[in-house]
C-alpha cells in the first residue's frame, strides 16, 4: 500500500486489518509513506505493535514510484511469498480477504494477475443523478457487480484490490512512474497500464469476486467538479495508451476526435437550451474527457519508451505475419510502444480484431511499391511515396521501423521510404532468397534505403547467408547482424493425450488411426502436391493412414482433384485456414513439410513442441532446425520414393516416434520458446532504440 496524506481514512482501514483472518503461512503489510504532511506517520506508528507492519518512506511524490520501492524490498526480503496484494489507504477489506486471495491463487495456478471486487463505502448517500449518469467504475474504481469469477480483460483489474504473483516482478516488470497519482493533477491509468502490459507479455488475468474491499467515497468526491476532474484525468491516461498513426491526425489529435468534440459541444448547447440537466452533464463529462486527451497530447510528460513501427509488403496471412505480431508482443513486454502496419489481405479483419483484443495496435499501411510491382510505373510510384506516403509514415511518430522481408525485395520500397523520412530501421529476413541482380536505377535507391539500417536479423543462418550474398554491397560496416529463430508458445503447444483425443474428434478421425499432416499454405512453395504423392505411396503399406492438410491457398481445388485421381480423397482432410493450430496439431503422429524452400519452418517447431516427430525436406530453413536434431529428420527434396520409405520407417516404429517426440519437445523448450526467443529479440534491439 502507498499512502500520501491519507489520515482521514487510514485509521478505519488499519482497524479492519487488525481483524483479518490470517491465511496459511501468515502475511505481512508493507506501507510506503509517500511524503505525507498530515497525521499519517503517527497513525502508522500507532499500529506497529498490532499488525505485521513494515513502514517505508518515499519522499518523491508518485504512487507508482512508492509501490515499486515496496516491490523491490519484498523481493529482496523473501523468495517464498505466494502473492503480492495491492490496495489503497481508503479501501476497507472484508475479514476473510486474505484467505480468499490465497484460495484464488491456489485454484488458478496458470494465472498471474488477479482482480478482486470493489464496492462503494459512501460517506454520504449519493444523489440519484450520480448513480444514473456517472461511470462509477472509471470515477471511483468500483467493479461491476455482475463481474463473474473467471478470466478477465487485464484492464478490468483495478488498484484498490488486485494481486500479482511475485514471479512477475522478479522477471523485471514494474509500475510505470509516469502514470498515476503524483501529488498533483495526473493522468489516470496507474494500475491498468501495468495490467495491460502484463497481458501483452502473456500473463493471464483472473477476476475473483470473493476477495472483497469497500472503497471509501468521501463527500467532496460526489460533487460535479470532482467527477469532471476525474474524466479529465481519464482522458490524459487514455492518450498515453494510444498509438500514434493508427488514425489520421490533425495537430497530434486523431481527426475523428475533433469531430466528436464539436458534436459534444453542439449537444451541450442544445441540452442547456432545453434545460435538460442530465443530458447536459453527460456532454460535460465527455468534453472533460476530451480536454484531458487534448491536454496530454500537447503538454503531457513524454513516456520514456520508444515507438516501433513493424511493417512489410504483405499479401497474405502466413508465418511472417504471425512472427511480426509476435515481434510486437516481445517489444511491448519490454515496455516499447508498437504499431503493426500492413496492407490489407484476405482474413485481415478477423486477424486484426484478435490482435486488437490483445492491445496490439494495427493500422492499414499500403505505400506505393516500386521494387515489388510492375516497374513500368516505378517513377510515378516513387513520386507518390515521396510526397504522399511519407506523410503517412511520419504520422506514426515512430522512433524505429522494423521492416520484414518475405522475399528478395518485398519490403524494399518501405525501407527506402523510411530512409527518406530519416527513420532508422531494422530488417528481419524470413526466407532464403535466390540470387538476383539489380539495375542501376534500383542500385541507387538501395544505397539510399540501407543508409538508415541499424540492424538485420534472419530467422535462420541459411536465410542470413542468402541475404548477405545479395545485399552485402549495401550493408554498412556498423550494421548489427544476428540470427533469431521463430518462437513457439510451449505452454499452448504441448504434448497432451486429451488434446490429441479432442483434435481427432473434431477432425472426425479414428482414434486408433495413423495420421500424418502438414500445417502450411496450399501454395507452390510448400508443394502439397508432392505430399499427396508421398501419401499415396504410404497408403499401400498403411491402410489405416490419414492425411491432414491444414491451411488454405490457391492450390486447394487442384489438390482435391489430384487426390481424387489418386483414389485417396476419402482419407485426406482439408481443414481450410485454422486460427488455433494448437488445437489441431496434437491429432498428428508425424508432421511432414515437403517445401521447395523455407525461411524457417514455424510449423516444424510447433510440431516438436507438441511432441510430434517433424519431417521436412532438406532445404535451407528446415535444415537449420532438423540437421543434428533428435526431434525429427530431413528427407530428400526431389525423391518422393526415398522420402516415403523414410516416413514409412517412422510410422512402423511407435517407440522411435515416441522418443523422437520427447527429444523434439526438449529442443523446442530449450531453443524456441518465447522466453528464449524473446530475450534474443530484446537483446538485439538494445542500443538500436
Amino acid at each position: 500500500m502507498a499512502t500520501r496524506n491519507g489520515a482521514e481514512t487510514l485509521t478505519q482501514v488499519l482497524d479492519a486489518y487488525c481483524h483479518l483472518l490470517a491465511p496459511v503461512g501468515g502475511w505481512r503489510l508493507l506501507v510506503v509513506d509517500n511524503g505525507s504532511q498530515d497525521a499519517t506517520p503517527a497513525i502508522l506508528a500507532s499500529y506497529r505493535d498490532r499488525l505485521p507492519l513494515q513502514c517505508l518512506h518515499e519522499p518523491a511524490a508518485g504512487k507508482n514510484r512508492a509501490l515499486n520501492r515496496a516491490i523491490d524490498l519484498a523481493l529482496a526480503q523473501s523468495a517464498d511469498d505466494e502473492l503480492f496484494i495491492f490496495t489503497d489507504d481508503d479501501a476497507t477489506p472484508a475479514a476473510n480477504w486474505l484467505q480468499q486471495w490465497q484460495i484464488c491463487a491456489r485454484r488458478n495456478p496458470d494465472d498471474s494477475v488477479f482482480g478482486g471486487a470493489i464496492s462503494a463505502d459512501w460517506a454520504e448517500t449519493p444523489p440519484d443523478w450520480l448513480l444514473k449518469l456517472v461511470p462509477t467504475g472509471l470515477t471511483y474504481g468500483l467493479t461491476a457487480p455482475d463481474l463473474a469469477d473467471g478470466p478477465v480483460f487485464p484492464g478490468l483489474v483495478w488498484g484498490a484490490n488486485m494481486a500479482v504473483r511475485p514471479a512477475v516482478f522478479a522477471a523485471g516488470h514494474r509500475f510505470d512512474v509516469d502514470v498515476g497519482p503524483n501529488g498533483t493533477d495526473y493522468a489516470m491509468g496507474s494500475e491498468t497500464e501495468l495490467t495491460r502490459r502484463l497481458g501483452q507479455a502473456g500473463y493471464r488475468s483472473w477476476f475473483f469476486p470473493a476477495a472483497q474491499v469497500r472503497h471509501r467515497i468521501r463527500k467532496p468526491q460526489i460533487q460535479v467538479g470532482y467527477i469532471l476532474q476525474k474524466a479529465w484525468r481519464y482522458g490524459r491516461g487514455k492518450y498515453r495508451q494510444e498509438h500514434p498513426g493508427v488514425f489520421v491526425e490533425l495537430w497530434g489529435i486523431p481527426r475523428w476526435m475533433w469531430t466528436r468534440a464539436l458534436s459534444e459541444l453542439a449537444g451541450l448547447s442544445m441540452a442547456l437550451l432545453q434545460r435538460d440537466a442530465g443530458r447536459a452533464f453527460r456532454h460535460q463529462w465527455e468534453l472533460s474527457y476530451l480536454r484531458g486527451y487534448f491536454y496530454e497530447s500537447r503538454h503531457g510528460v513524454s513516456c520514456n519508451r520508444s515507438t516501433v513501427l513493424v511493417t512489410s509488403y504483405s499479401g497474405e496471412l502466413g508465418g511472417m505475419e504471425l512472427r511480426m505480431a509476435q515481434e510486437a508482443r516481445y517489444l511491448q513486454s519490454a515496455g516499447h510502444r508498437v504499431t503493426l502496419a500492413l496492407r490489407h489481405f484476405d482474413g485481415w479483419k478477423d486477424w486484426t480484431q484478435r490482435l486488437t483484443a490483445e492491445q496490439i495496435a494495427v493500422a492499414a499501411f499500403d505505400p506505393p511499391a516500386f521494387f515489388e510491382q510492375d516497374w513500368r510505373w516505378r517513377h510515378l510510384r516513387v513520386w507518390r511515396a515521396r510526397w504522399i506516403a511519407a506523410s503517412r509514415l511520419r504520422g506514426f511518430q515512430a522512433d524505429l521501423a522494423h521492416i520484414a522481408l518475405c522475399w528478395t525485395n518485398y519490403g524494399a520500397s518501405v525501407l527506402w521510404l523510411a530512409s527518406h523520412c530519416r527513420l532508422p530501421a531494422v530488417i528481419s529476413v524470413h526466407n532464403a532468397f535466390p540470387a538476383v541482380r539489380f539495375d542501376a536505377w534500383h542500385d541507387k535507391l538501395l544505397k539510399q534505403a540501407f543508409a538508415g539500417v541499424r540492424g538485420v536479423y534472419a530467422v535462420s543462418a541459411s536465410s542470413l547467408e542468402h541475404f548477405k550474398d545479395i545485399y552485402r554491397p549495401y550493408l554498412l560496416a556498423s550494421t548489427r547482424l544476428a540470427v533469431i529463430p521463430n518462437g513457439v508458445d510451449v505452454d499452448q503447444f504441448r504434448p497432451s493425450l486429451a488434446l490429441r483425443l479432442q483434435a481427432r474428434q473434431r477432425l472426425q478421425l479414428p482414434q486408433d488411426a495413423l495420421v500424418i499432416g502438414a500445417v502450411a499454405r496450399l501454395s507452390e512453395q510448400k508443394r502439397p502436391d508432392l505430399l499427396l504423392k508421398l501419401f499415396a505411396i504410404l497408403c499401400k503399406r498403411f491402410p489405416e493412414l490419414y492425411l491432414v492438410l491444414a491451411g488454405s491457398g490457391p492450390l486447394e481445388a487442384s489438390l482435391r482433384a489430384q487426390a481424387a485421381r489418386l483414389e485417396i480423397l476419402p482419407r485426406v482432410v482439408f481443414t481450410g485456414f485454422v486460427n488455433e493450430i494448437s488445437t489441431l496439431m496434437p491429432a498428428l503422429d508425424v508432421h511432414v513439410l515437403m517445401s521447395r524452400r523455407e525461411g524457417f519452418g514455424l510449423a516444424t517447431i510447433e510440431a516438436m513442441a507438441c511432441g510430434i516427430p517433424a519431417v521436412a525436406t532438406d532445404v535451407p530453413g528446415s535444415a537449420d532446425i532438423l540437421r543434428g536434431s533428435l526431434g525429427g529428420m530431413l528427407v530428400p527434396v526431389n525423391d518422393v520414393d526415398v522420402a516415403a520409405d523414410m516416413v514409412a520407417g517412422l510410422l512402423a516404429d511407435p517407440a522411435r516416434r515416441a522418443d523422437m517426440g520427447h527429444q523434439g519437445r526438449r529442443e523446442a523448450e530449450a531453443l524456441y520458446s518465447h522466453r528464449v526467443v524473446g530475450q534474443q529479440v530484446r537483446a538485439f534491439y538494445e542500443g538500436l532504440l
